[in-house]
């Protein structure tokens, strides 16, 4: 996927809601596509006039408490992205054992749509990605060049499409 346009979308649409204060959670050690949403979120702030007084991308573990919790006193964040869905379930299960309301104190989106987005505590926000079109492109790209092994290489960039559900806050007023 288009993983710098994904963290983008998934920031303006909390922007777009209303919230100025953001942040980015990633886990340590996360994939370098984490990278390209990282970088898709501050470019989603610098657009749109969002400048954090602290560096608002985090890396951590969303289950560890001591961690969520020096996130929250210091960046104050009104929404959260998370580098995928299982960082946005984990910190989910976080935010309810601490008393955090979700999305009435802080929204969250990730990035994934995996099975159980829909079916966590508060159903997920979360950027889909079609796995079908993904694994489709994958196969005629490696039957490409198994028949032209000459071609270069090349990146292909699948969209992602925001799959909007109550943990963004998208019915409260901004």
């Amino acid at each position: 996927i288009d993983n710098r346009r994904t963290g983008y979308l998934a920031t303006e649409h909390l922007i777009q809601l209303g919230v100025k204060r953001l942040c980015f959670i990633a886990e340590p050690n996360c994939a370098a596509t984490v990278d390209a949403r990282v970088a898709g979120f501050h470019e989603a702030l610098w657009k749109h006039g969002v400048r954090p007084e602290i560096e608002p991308a985090w890396r951590g573990h969303p289950q560890d408490l001591a961690f969520v919790k020096k996130v929250m006193d210091t960046s104050r964040p009104e929404g959260i992205i998370c580098a995928n869905d299982m960082t946005a379930a984990r910190l989910m299960q976080s935010f309810l054992a601490m008393g955090v309301r979700i999305p009435e104190d802080v929204r969250i989106v990730g990035i994934d749509d995996v099975r159980y987005a829909s079916l966590l505590p508060v159903p997920l926000t979360t950027m889909r990605q079609n796995c079908t079109a993904i694994g489709v492109i994958a196969m005629a790209t490696m039957l490409e060049r198994l028949e032209h092994a000459e071609l270069p290489t090349r990146e292909i960039l699948l969209p992602t499409r925001l799959v909007v559900r109550r943990s963004c806050g998208a019915e409260l007023k901004a």
